[in-house]
């Protein structure tokens, strides 16, 4: 299954049973920048727990011995910090449904993969029992020197194939995905994920009918002992990077340089881009664009449709009968349901301007990470007019302090 919106809806589904999604799929599709964009569209957080980085289940969950009231010592565990800040941040935030993600959970040692399994398994580490609002998702590979997972593991969880999707790692990467590459992936999306090939020669991009640049995922890792790049969406994010860093000075002179790798004759900037996403058909229509808007002068801009969190508490904001009521529920929300809840408003094309009203009067800021959503929203106009205006004239404090930031895009 792709990494789109049939993929969210199904893993949302899946969270709010308390049911645990493994992700299983090639390294560095996307998986966990799809996570946290998934964690941020729930209004909540995604704490990211990589197992390959862990040696032995000891870095997973560490064992002291403390004293007891008797005077002698007990064994007690204490989870990986990434665990327990999950745990703080559910307890804070009891109505969200934060997200503990256990990324390459079978790339790793037995006992490590075991450790996990325990804890989607007993949802506990030791002593600690994870907050009833805290929900797992699991990531890993099928495929290569991995930890094969039974049967009876396997039965815990619903297990998706994910493959990356072009359009989502656009969405993903918003305004900092270079307008190159973002050109690039528009125009020829099968090239998010590809393996290097040699000579290659096409500047027309993949024809219809040949596939002789396309690989299937089980091909994409098996390619003998040499060490090639890939055309990920990890590398992709890492190219755009560079890109955007890079003056037009810069690439003209690179462009203009030839070089050679092994006995291929080619162009320094062609050696650049390839030692980001590997001697793969993106690569030379990436090239092939930067050439043309360089001759000509021209850019390129795309707009997006900004992704606004909906709180879990937004549909009962809603269907509060009357002022009291709303006034009720709104004093019970933490600071970041109060401020997410706000921006949803914000964008929610119906008449919000009660629980516009009475949200402002309760929120005493609008969090970084909406703020930052905000202003895209505005930017792309895709704020309900009607909505913003009710929040300007709530003649609240928090209005007040950024009625003239919002002014600007009015």
């Amino acid at each position: 299954m792709r990494f789109n919106d049939t993929l969210s809806e199904v893993i949302r589904q899946d969270l709010e049973m308390n049911i645990v999604p493994a992700l299983m799929g090639e390294p560095g599709i996307g998986k966990s920048s799809w996570v946290e964009a998934l964690a941020y569209s729930m209004n909540t957080r995604a704490f990211v727990l990589p197992c390959n980085q862990l040696a032995d289940k000891a870095d997973l969950t560490g064992a002291r011995l403390v004293p007891t009231n008797g005077g002698s010592y007990k064994q007690v565990f204490y989870p990986h910090h990434v665990i327990q800040d999950c745990i703080d941040y559910a307890e804070a935030n009891p109505r969200e449904w934060p997200i503990l993600f256990l990324d390459e959970i079978n790339r790793t040692t037995a006992d490590v993969t075991s450790g996990a399994l325990t804890l989607v398994t007993l949802r506990c580490m030791g002593h600690v029992e994870l907050p009833k609002n805290v929900r797992i998702i699991v990531a890993g590979n099928d495929k290569g020197n991995v930890t094969t997972l039974d049967e009876a593991s396997l039965s815990r969880f619903s297990i998706y194939r994910v493959e990356p999707e072009a359009a989502t790692l656009m969405n993903i990467l918003g305004d900092d995905l270079n307008p190159w590459v973002r050109k690039v992936l528009t125009q020829y999306p099968a090239l998010v994920f590809q393996k290097a090939v040699s000579g290659i020669a096409a500047t027309d991009g993949p024809d219809d009918d040949d596939d002789a640049t396309t690989s299937s995922f089980a091909e994409l890792f098996d390619s003998g002992e040499e060490m090639n790049q890939l055309t990920t969406p990890r590398t992709i994010d890492s190219l755009s990077r560079w890109l955007n860093k890079a003056s037009r000075d810069q690439l003209s002179r690179y462009l203009a340089t030839p070089t050679t790798i092994g006995d291929r004759e080619t162009y320094v900037l062609n050696e650049v881009i390839e030692s980001h996403v590997g001697n793969t058909a993106f690569a030379v229509q990436v090239v092939a664009v930067i050439a043309e808007d360089l001759a000509s002068g021209s850019g390129q801009t795309v707009s997006n449709q900004v992704v606004v969190p909906k709180p879990n508490c937004y549909a009962e904001l809603k269907a509060a009968q009357s002022v009291t009521d709303l006034s009720t529920l709104i004093a019970d929300l933490t600071d970041s349901d109060k401020s997410g809840s706000l921006l949803y408003a914000l964008r929610d094309h119906e008449d919000n301007t009660r629980l516009i009203e009475q949200l402002a009067q309760a929120t005493n800021q609008i969090e970084t990470a909406h703020m930052r959503t905000l202003v895209e929203m505005l930017s792309a106009a895709q704020a309900d007019t009607q909505n913003v205006e009710a929040f300007l004239n709530s003649g609240t404090a928090v209005a007040e302090r950024i009625k003239p930031m919002i002014s600007a895009f009015l």
